[in-house]
Parts: structure tokens; sequence; C-alpha cells
């Protein structure tokens, strides 16, 4: 019965990772323009924040829930955020590409943490924290009692099952990128644009969701 704490944080967390949101796109970046190691440590901090997330969404679920429904600006200013990214992955991404294809100079680059990035991009995410409060409010009321108050072990498992099945998923959009950027020349531009729609779509459909809820 406790390993079953271990598969339930895995598929909840798989589910909830599988829609292209700020860690995905990221991971995909790194994987395109660097590599795969490097798009994982963003896999392994962002694997960390989806923890702390769940962790404080099983903690104090029913003042968060009554937090968002009293600020739904929150969520209003992160889906307009996602739109402009959208667009600027859409348009401005690739003319930036092509008015530089031509030069050769050399940039200087400042050091940047990998987990760092990962970490900010998971734990800065007001959306993942209604997921989670809506996915331990369906196991409580349809799985089994899920609260603080669990068994250490079980919660263990339970939060293991998060970090594997966030990481794993990331790990997948990351051979995902690699392989893009292996391929044609433009394949750049074409993971830009289906970043930028995917962005869009995601943007779009919250709003609806924010509209009639």
């Amino acid at each position: 019965m406790t390993v079953l704490y271990l598969f339930l944080g895995i598929i909840i967390a798989i589910i909830g990772a599988v829609p292209l949101g700020a860690v995905n796109i990221a991971v995909i970046n790194t994987s395109i323009k660097e590599n795969i190691k490097k798009a994982f440590y963003i896999a392994l901090a962002a694997g960390v924040g989806e923890v702390f997330l769940a962790l404080f969404a099983l903690h104090c679920s029913m003042e968060l829930s009554a937090f968002f429904e009293n600020n739904p600006w929150i969520q209003g200013s992160f889906i307009a955020l996602f739109f402009a990214i959208g667009i600027y992955f859409l348009i401005f991404a690739n003319k930036k590409k092509n008015t530089t294809s031509g030069k050769s100079r050399k940039k200087i680059k400042a050091p940047k943490s990998k987990f760092l990035t990962g970490f900010s991009l998971a734990i800065l995410n007001p959306p993942v924290i209604i997921y989670w409060l809506i996915a331990i409010s369906l196991t409580n009321k349809y799985v089994f009692a899920l609260t603080i108050q669990n068994p250490i072990s079980s919660l263990a498992l339970f939060f293991l099952g998060i970090y594997l099945g966030k990481i794993g998923t990331l790990y997948f959009y990351g051979k995902w990128g690699n392989k893009m950027s292996q391929k044609q020349g433009d394949s750049k531009t074409k993971i830009h644009r289906i970043i930028g729609v995917a962005l869009i779509a995601i943007s779009i459909a919250q709003s609806i969701k924010f509209v009639i809820e």
C-alpha cells in the first residue's frame, strides 16, 4: 500500500509536467542552444521546486484556494505573460536570428546557474500551485486521504515520486529538443514557432477557463 504513494506521486507529476510551461521551454531551449547535460541541471532543480510547491499546497490547501479566489489578478498576470512570451518566440526571436545570422562577432556571456534557473522557474509559478491544490483535493476525494498527518514514510515516497515524475518528463523534453537541433539547419526556427504557438494556446485556454470560473 505504501508503494502506491510513490506511483501516485509519479503519475500526478507527469500529468502536471507534460503541458508546455516555462520550465519545459527552458529545458528545450537549453538542450538546443547548449547541450542535454545543462538542460538536465534545470530539470533536477525544477524537480526540487516542484516538491516544494506540492508540500506547500499539501500544508495549506484551504488557505491557498481562498487566496487565489480573492486575487484573480495573479493568474491573469501569468496568462498575459505567457501570451507575450509566445508572441516573442513566434515573431521576434526568429527575426533576431535572421538579422544576426550574417554576423560572426563574439559575445561575452555572463555565467548563469542552470540550477537556479530551474528552481526559480518552478517555484515562481502560481498555476502549478493551483494544479497541486486540485490534484491533492481529487486524491483526497477519490483515492485516499493525503494530508500532512500521513506517515512520514508514505509522504517521503509521495514526494520522491513527484521528483522522479517531474525530472523524467523534463528529460524527455530535453532529449526531444536535442534531437530537433541535430536535424535541419532551420530546426531552431521551427522549435521557436512550436514554443510560441504552444504558449499562445496555453494562454488562450487559461484565459477561457479563467473567464468561465
